[in-house]
């Protein structure tokens, strides 16, 4: 059985560089708190002196700088499900081998790509080049496991026609078996798949059972065991940033509409009834927040899965502050739902007919929303951005919610005690006469923490703005209008 193998190296430290580019030249370890001690499941590929299984302590003394991130178990899960639908997009013949890993069948799709050659580099570019993946091909798995290690990234290896003398020179620690029975190989002085398959099969039967005969035949290039294809479940997924990182629950649920009206705007959804969504929020320091909601009767429109999602969320709001929303539909029907009324209400129609004008705005202006919704999110929030969003009209389309008052950078002069004295207004400085107001406030426990000193000020040529200093950055900003 000719198998390819997809391997993702770091691929946890990878998903999270990718959410956080800052990270990207920084050394970081990612630890599993779930455990009496801490302990490294994955490290950045330069820090080879940290590795798995390592208490929390012990990487810190072999690299004190490190960045320390707690698992997201169901991010990394949900970044690898990516990579595993891309390459079922070539093979119906994909399996899930571990994370990061994936063991895909390529028997008999050679002619449809014209040569293995290209049918490997169509899998090869099938995930995402950030990932960096890499391919091994073998007859079976665990040979195209070892020959995929030994690839570049964005590289293929394959494994030469004499399998035992390439297996040999590598680990027994690659063997897919307890690590009892690895430690144990390795006391009796047997370290390489080539003393391995030197040994008779009957002493490692003898001594190890099962697992002596499966390291035996591994060994020795032999692996017959099945290919187990992934189950095709069809699904819906839309997401979105937010603005900022809030506990407001309105503006999860604008978030949850935008999502929602895409999703049911989607062509696979047309004349199909849903039975399940499912909400992932990213949460500043913590794990994702989830929630399952299924519905009782299959729904086809997206206002009646928003008043479904709308209750539950009421009831059962998420306790910190979210930065994302990733929405997911799915166990999908043609059978009948819940039905609406046939006639349409009056402030759908205006609803529809303003949807339609943004529609041919956006015909002389591509990708630019020109008509928004405001919707109060934090009115009592000092950061006046905080406080309302932008969300499109036409939430079908691609623009994303947004800061309604957004500040802007601004260049300004100061007296020594930091009070305005100019502001750069285009190409000349614009004298401030006056400041009308001054307030402040710290507000350091957020995600972000804010620290910001106010004035209303009124410039020479007789207007009036709100500019801030931002304490943190040492910036300062124009409050935007």
């Amino acid at each position: 059985m000719k198998v390819a193998c997809a391997l993702i190296t770091h691929l946890r430290v990878k998903a999270e560089v990718k959410r956080e580019p800052h990270l990207e030249r920084l050394p970081v370890i990612i630890v599993d708190r779930n455990h009496p001690r801490p302990l490294v499941i994955d490290s950045s590929p330069g820090d080879a002196a940290v590795t798995p299984g390592a208490t929390l302590e012990q990487a810190l003394s072999l690299c004190p700088g490190a960045v320390v991130l707690e698992a997201d178990d169901s991010h990394y899960r949900r970044v690898f499900r990516q990579v595993l639908t891309a390459l079922m997009g070539v093979s119906d013949r994909v399996e899930a081998a571990d994370l990061g890993t994936a063991c895909v069948g390529i028997d008999g799709l050679e002619s449809m790509y014209g040569g293995e050659a290209r049918l490997v580099t169509t899998l090869l570019n099938a995930v995402p080049r950030w990932l960096n993946p890499r391919i091994g091909v073998g007859e079976g798995k665990f040979p195209a496991l070892v020959a995929a290690r030994d690839s570049q990234p964005m590289g293929v290896s394959r494994v030469p026609p004499d399998p035992v003398a390439f297996l040999a020179p590598h680990s027994i620690d690659l063997l897919p078996m307890s690590a009892g029975t690895r430690d144990a190989l390795h006391r009796f002085g047997l370290h390489t798949l080539g003393q391995i398959a030197a040994m008779p099969s009957d002493l490692l039967v003898d001594r190890f059972g099962h697992e002596g005969w499966l390291a035996w035949s591994l060994a020795n290039g032999n692996d017959d065991s099945p290919l187990v294809p992934i189950k095709h479940e069809e699904m819906v997924v839309e997401r979105t940033s937010l603005p900022f990182s809030s506990t407001s629950l309105e503006l999860l649920l604008v978030a949850v509409d935008t999502l929602l009206r895409r999703a049911y705007a989607r062509p696979e959804i047309r004349g199909r009834y849903v039975g399940k969504v499912l909400l992932e929020c990213a949460v500043f320091r913590a794990a994702p927040w989830q929630k399952s909601i299924a519905f009782q009767e299959g729904v086809n429109r997206w206002e009646r899965a928003s008043f479904i999602v709308r209750s539950r969320l009421e009831a059962e709001p998420p306790q910190s502050p979210i930065d994302d929303l990733t929405l997911t539909l799915a166990d999908f029907t043609g059978e009948s739902g819940s039905q609406l009324g046939l006639m349409p209400e009056v402030r759908e129609t205006r609803q529809q007919q303003l949807v339609e004008v943004e529609r041919r705005l956006q015909t002389r202006a591509p990708g630019v929303s020109a008509l928004y919704r405001v919707v109060n999110v934090a009115p009592w929030h000092p950061a006046p951005e905080m406080r309302a969003v932008q969300a499109p009209l036409d939430q079908a389309g691609t623009g994303g919610i947004r800061p309604l008052l957004a500040p802007v950078p601004v260049l300004v002069q100061e007296h020594p005690d930091h009070r305005p004295a100019a502001v750069r207004q285009g190409s000349h400085w614009c004298r401030v006469d006056r400041i009308a107001e001054r307030w402040s406030f710290d507000l350091w426990w957020l995600p972000k923490p804010l620290t910001r000193t106010y004035y209303r000020v009124d410039r020479e040529d007789g207007r009036q703005v709100v500019l801030f200093r931002d304490q943190r950055e040492d910036r300062w900003y124009q409050q935007g209008h």
